[in-house]
């Protein structure tokens, strides 16, 4: 039986910009009903078409977009882009999501996964209007930045066509680079870099075949309860629409666990002042969805009016971008928050890695191991908002000392030795904004992405320090905590596949995700139990991938800090992250052995050695 019409268009579509050779492949049935798109399918892509040690800026290392059999559907927030490939930041596996209408686009064209090679040999974009599929140069594209190439884009092509773009940082192959789509960022992990290593500033899609599903009746009525779950639902339904993805701020800081000043400690004194409510005061002036059939809209458009830098628009800032440009550097002014964030928006790099390297910088001045001269004249004390604007646009442009800083916290430490205590990294990424002294699991959650330091391929932080599910103590590193954090791995690796928002899960469970899967796939998952072991197969996957890549035990560490330095202040006072035991029980119900590589019998218990 073929996929289309099962919620799959039933085809990958392969591009080589060397050869400007462009083909179809059938997407193979069992592939699917194993690893069912999006994530799953892209790792298993990135497996089969790389060797070991493959450079990410080789031409040989695919770009891949993909989707999930849920894309394009009524499903709710089903509009969403996985782009898969190698991680420059970290030499990992990266899975990254992006917002916006390209995914749908993607599939009215035909595709359930878009798969770049090669490299052009001058500025390209890619076109594809449905079976018409061309490499067209775009040097005119070349040097803009993300907000320009796309009105340009859509100037010429017309505004049927949806986007993805890199700004000026993609192009010069930053390790920090994000793909852009329509004010929405893929951000993590240098995927820009990857993109802009092709030559290729952008890629177009229109498309307008229909997406058929196995019982459509059936489908409409588990779509309409998803739907009406998340109306239900006082997070997705209320919170997050009026304050956005930062209307837990206030919760976190109250908790200790709002990292501030590199992480020094949980608690900002000043968090009213950058809280969802405040921006909801002063700066937010319209909601908006990622796509037509997202009923949480908690994307917030900003006005800013500020002498210091005009009138600026801006998407954001969301709870990431705030803790990172904000708390973590002691900055408290909200203009120049978002006008950070509208830099790194522009030339299209990640607000969360930028905040965290130039925290961490503040610290190196504040303990005197860099200079004000080294940071050519800038004064970067915690909390000077004019220090964290120049040292964003010189990242942001790459110029300066900004070509040295946004190659990121790792390599910055590797030139003060006396700083990898307080390098605030895993795997060479940046933490995210949750304090894990004070919420055990998002430690062993950080230690264990298989992208670097990661919030969201285990959310504990729900459930730790917010209360979902009922909540589960945040301060205990037991068993208990461990088999929550595969849990949540699992259930997230099944939206990321499907392909889902992350924010389905503040209303949903699996339940309705299954509900919504059987009708539109026709796949016999016996039950939500069958589905979770998608994911699991999927983490499985990605960790192989990564052993192979020559990662695994000792990669799977936390800074010094968050070990030996007990928290200062709040609930979780003098608590460090005790790590090991977490992770020690982690690789033994995974199936893992003590080196945290995947045994034989696991492998084959999840049908993984039928497809590598």
């Amino acid at each position: 039986m073929t996929l289309k019409g099962r919620g799959y268009a039933g085809k990958i579509l392969y591009v080589d910009l060397t050869k400007s050779k462009i083909w179809t492949e059938p997407l193979d049935e069992k592939i699917a009903y194993l690893l069912l798109g999006g994530k799953g399918l892209g790792i298993w892509l990135l497996y089969k078409l790389t060797r070991k040690n493959e450079n990410p800026f080789s031409p040989n290392m695919p770009l891949i977009f993909a989707i999930g059999p849920l894309t394009g559907t009524s499903a709710p927030t089903s509009s969403k882009t996985c782009i898969v490939t190698k991680s420059p930041a970290t030499g990992t596996l990266l899975d990254s999501y992006c917002g916006g209408f390209f995914g749908s686009e993607l599939k009215y064209a035909g595709y359930d996964c878009l798969v770049i090679i090669g490299k052009a040999n001058e500025p390209s974009i890619l076109v594809i209007d449905d079976d018409n599929v061309d490499i067209r140069p775009a040097g005119q594209l070349w040097g803009l930045t993300t907000l320009e190439a796309e009105k340009e884009i859509k100037k010429t092509l017309g505004e049927g066509f949806k986007t993805m773009v890199i700004g000026p940082a993609g192009e010069r192959l930053s390790p920090i680079a994000g793909v852009f789509s329509n004010l929405r960022c893929a951000g993590r992990g240098g995927a820009g870099a990857v993109m802009g290593s092709k030559k290729l500033k952008a890629i177009a899609v229109r498309g307008s075949q229909p997406v058929h599903v196995y019982d459509e009746k059936e489908f409409n009525k588990m779509a309409w309860v998803a739907h009406r779950t998340l109306r239900m639902s006082e997070s997705t339904a209320r919170t997050m629409r009026i304050y956005g993805t930062a209307n837990i701020l206030l919760v976190v800081n109250e908790a200790g666990a709002l990292p501030t000043r590199n992480f020094q400690t949980g608690r900002f004194e000043d968090a009213e002042e950058i809280s969802g409510e405040r921006f909801r005061e002063t700066l937010w002036v319209r909601d908006f969805s990622c796509s037509l059939n997202c009923p949480i809209a908690c994307s917030k458009i900003a006005v800013v009016n500020d002498k210091r830098f005009g009138e600026i628009t801006v998407d954001g800032p969301d709870y990431e971008t705030i803790f990172s440009l904000g708390s973590n550097c002691g900055v408290s002014d909200r203009n120049a928050i978002a006008y950070a964030n509208y830099i790194c928006d522009l030339y299209g790099i990640d607000t969360i890695s930028v905040g965290g390297i130039i925290a961490f910088v503040m610290e190196l001045y504040e303990k005197g191991h860099i200079t004000s001269e080294e940071l050519e004249g800038i004064d970067a004390k915690w909390g000077n908002a004019e220090a964290l604007i120049r040292l964003v646009e010189k990242i942001a442009k790459g110029e300066g000392i900004g070509s040295f800083l946004e190659l990121g916290v790792k390599r910055i430490a590797e030139k003060y030795p006396n700083s990898k205590a307080y390098a605030m990294e895993v795997k060479g990424l940046e933490l995210p904004g949750y304090e894990p002294r004070a919420a055990q699991g998002m430690g062993l959650c950080y230690a264990i992405s298989e992208r670097g330091a990661c919030h969201l391929r285990a959310y504990t932080a729900g459930g730790e320090l917010l209360g979902h599910l009922g909540g589960i103590d945040p301060l205990i590193y037991d068993r208990t905590k461990v088999m929550y954090a595969i849990d949540r791995q699992d259930e997230k690796a099944v939206i990321d596949s499907s392909v889902l928002c992350f924010f389905t899960l503040f209303g949903l469970r699996l339940k309705e995700v299954y509900q919504m899967i059987l009708p539109c796939t026709g796949f016999n998952y016996e039950s939500e139990k069958e589905l979770k072991r998608v994911g699991e197969r999927i983490i499985t996957l990605a960790r192989l991938y990564n052993v192979r890549e020559g990662f695994g035990m000792s990669n799977d560490y936390l800074p010094e800090r968050l070990l030996k330095e007990p928290l200062p202040e709040g609930p979780a006072k003098g608590m460090v992250v005790y790590l090991e035991p977490m992770l020690k029980e982690y690789y033994k119900a995974r199936g893992w052995d003590e080196n945290g590589i995947p045994k034989p019998e696991k492998i084959d218990e999840l049908r993984l050695s039928e497809i590598i």
